[in-house]
């Protein structure tokens, strides 16, 4: 009991301070793609099938509506305690699988700290509520493991079938769970098939899938519908996303796949580092040898959790190696543990004098602090990089867009990156509910007549550049687009031109999105505005200047893959970080990269061109992207054309 209590007060502590990490560094307010989307959802009383994670949905709706904040900021505290908690139970779970504290509180460290979990940890997002899900299933199962009993296996078959109301990739784990449960039942695999066990599966699983009862039920109000039967096949059709699924597994070419080997070891070192991850083969080569039926567990559950990370063929491909991340972490703790056992039990079985003994425990001790320290200080460098508190790019982005609009007499068309239009569904309806906004393609057949209803009313359209583009290329000259003069554009050049001389800054430029390349001519405008000379920004996939406006740069630097570089800038230091593979990563939520300087978050990168100049204190003083999400984008107004 007393060395449950100290595991108890362990992960309680190590879970505390995880929060505090996390809400210290959490985004202030709304985000930009699926964050954006679960922000505007987060509270509301109906579901699509379409929109899914109904556990999700009821966590995050429990938060926006018994805080007394934005509900963007409501939805990434959210996911700030479900992280906490899930390396909580990161701890207790290494502690019984290492057989010492210290295996879980260096398995809670090197989760909490974890580049890419920590990135999901302070937005709205669904994966740190997963993590916490996959820590209890853990912990269950081996809770059933130390003391087999049907209401703990129960337990354990619950937790589960909970969990397929946050996300289905909970499927991913049935190979391994399945697994231990067969080899590790104590009257034999047999166990496992017995009447009372099938049917409490069966059961749990049944009451549990009666979560999405509130996606379903949004379909029984559509009119007109020809029976359940069709229902039932839409819901699963949405809720399942079969008409893009398909395409994101198993579409990787074979030509990748070297790609693919090297984009996961870049993944792994910048979660744990590279004693982190040779801390964790030693644990699997441990628990396989001395407790292999929880090794072959795990193993299962990193295989299949990779494996289908490793094929997914979209651009948010690291987020999936999170469950995986997750078991690496408790191996690394296990081989950390294991490290301090055998330290331990080779001096007990030794005979020593009073000096050995104090000698020995010192020693022992120091392992202790050495092994606990590695991921304290991984999480001390990272957190600079994690740092979001400031960031309000995506309020600032869409108030310039929707600068001078007045809501009673305009109304927004839009046609944008999906990131973009899900970060304006937000933003209209509640940063600038008065602002009347539609999506383009949806309206694209009768625009001719709503053009004309609000002209009738006394209100005028106005559209972003992409919905302009749309309607000009549809309507052709049947509407004059006419460039709203009170959104002033400003290119990169013309922003960097009023910079004085010696401002410090950092210009990168990593290889741009195929639909949104790179202008040469405009950054060869800015370059010269700096002071650049042509042969000054080197050339590569990823390529970042560091100097003075009027000057030489003092730092060059480039590569064809992720890298990481510090250069000491008139007496600051600058760290400039490059978090991305590609071309494989086409969403990044945390960035493509970041410049640190003075310990202080100063840039998130995008792909294109990032810029930003900064003061002696190091403080931001211009941030600039171009091309990228938040490049300016001009609006149009629409007015009657030659053929109306």
């Amino acid at each position: 009991m007393h060395v449950l209590r100290l595991r108890l007060l362990a992960a309680g502590i190590l879970a505390v301070i995880a929060f505090l990490l996390y809400s210290s560094t959490l985004l202030p307010g709304q985000d930009l793609g699926d964050t954006a989307s679960f922000q505007a959802i987060a509270g509301e009383r109906l579901l699509t099938p379409r929109q899914g994670y109904p556990l999700y949905f009821a966590v995050i709706g429990l938060f926006v509506h018994a805080l007394p904040v934005e509900a963007a900021r409501a939805t990434n505290l959210a996911s700030a305690v479900a992280a906490a908690v899930a390396v909580g139970l990161v701890v207790l779970v290494g502690a019984e699988l290492g057989g010492t504290l210290v295996a879980g509180l260096v398995a809670g460290l090197l989760l909490a700290g974890s580049y890419t979990f920590w990135s999901q940890a302070i937005i709205a997002e669904v994966y740190a509520l997963h993590l916490l899900i996959v820590g209890a299933c853990l912990l269950a199962l081996i809770s059933w493991y130390r003391r087999p009993s049907l209401w703990r296996l129960g337990l354990f078959f619950a937790v589960y079938a909970l969990g397929f109301g946050n996300h289905l990739s909970m499927v991913l784990l049935f190979p391994g769970f399945a697994l231990f449960l067969l080899i590790a039942a104590p009257g034999g695999p047999r166990e496992m098939v017995r009447p009372r066990v099938v049917l409490l599966a069966l059961g749990l699983a049944s009451i549990f899938t009666l979560q999405y009862a509130w996606n379903f039920s949004s379909l029984l109000d559509e009119p007109g519908h020809r029976g359940y039967g069709e229902l039932l096949l839409n819901f699963w059709f949405d809720v399942t996303k079969s008409d893009w699924r398909a395409n994101m597994v198993y579409g990787i070419p074979e030509s990748t796949l070297s790609d693919r080997f090297a984009m996961y070891w870049f993944d792994l070192r910048q979660q744990f580092g590279v004693p982190g991850a040779l801390a964790a083969l030693v644990g699997a080569a441990w628990l396989l040898w001395k407790r292999w039926r929880v090794g072959v567990m795990l193993l299962a559950l990193w295989l299949a959790n990779w494996l289908f990370a490793f094929t997914y063929n979209v651009g948010d491909t690291h987020v999936f190696y999170l469950s995986s991340h997750l078991v690496v972490a408790l191996a690394a703790g296990c081989g950390a543990g294991w490290v301090v056992l055998a330290m331990r039990d080779t001096a007990a079985s030794r005979r020593l004098v009073a000096w050995q003994k104090v000698l020995s425990a010192g020693t022992v001790w120091l392992a202790i602090a050495v092994v606990v320290a590695y991921p304290a200080w991984r999480a001390f460098d990272t957190y600079p990089a994690m740092d979001r508190s400031g960031d309000r790019e995506p309020t600032r982005f869409l108030d310039q867009l929707t600068a001078g609009m007045d809501g009673g007499r305009e109304i927004l068309g839009a046609d944008m990156n999906w990131q973009l239009h899900n970060g304006l569904d937000y933003y209209a309806k509640y940063t600038r509910p008065d602002l009347v906004v539609f999506n383009l393609p949806d309206t694209l057949l009768y625009f001719p007549f709503l053009v004309a209803t609000n002209a009738a009313l006394g209100r005028q359209i106005v559209l972003t550049e992409g919905a302009a583009t749309m309607v000009r290329d549809l309507y052709g000259h049947l509407f004059s687009l006419d460039r709203d003069p009170r959104l002033a554009v400003e290119s990169l050049s013309e922003r960097v031109a009023t910079l004085p001389p010696g401002t410090r800054y950092v210009l990168a430029v990593i290889e741009a999105y195929p639909e949104s390349p790179i202008d040469p001519t405009a950054l060869s405008a800015a370059t010269r505005q700096l002071g650049l000379r042509p042969d000054d920004l080197p050339t590569g996939r990823y390529a970042a200047v560091v100097g003075r406006v009027g000057e030489r740069p003092v730092a060059r630097l480039s590569g064809a893959t992720p890298f990481r570089a510090r250069t000491d800038l008139a007496g600051q230091l600058v760290d400039v970080r490059i978090e991305c593979w590609l071309p494989a990563d086409t969403i990044r939520r945390a960035g493509f990269g970041h410049v640190i300087v003075k310990g202080r978050h100063v840039l998130t990168l995008d792909r294109g061109v990032s810029f930003v100049a900064f003061g002696p204190d190091g403080a931001a003083t211009l941030r600039a992207w171009d091309p990228g999400l938040y490049a300016p984008q001009p609006r149009f107004i629409v007015r009657p054309g030659h053929g109306q």
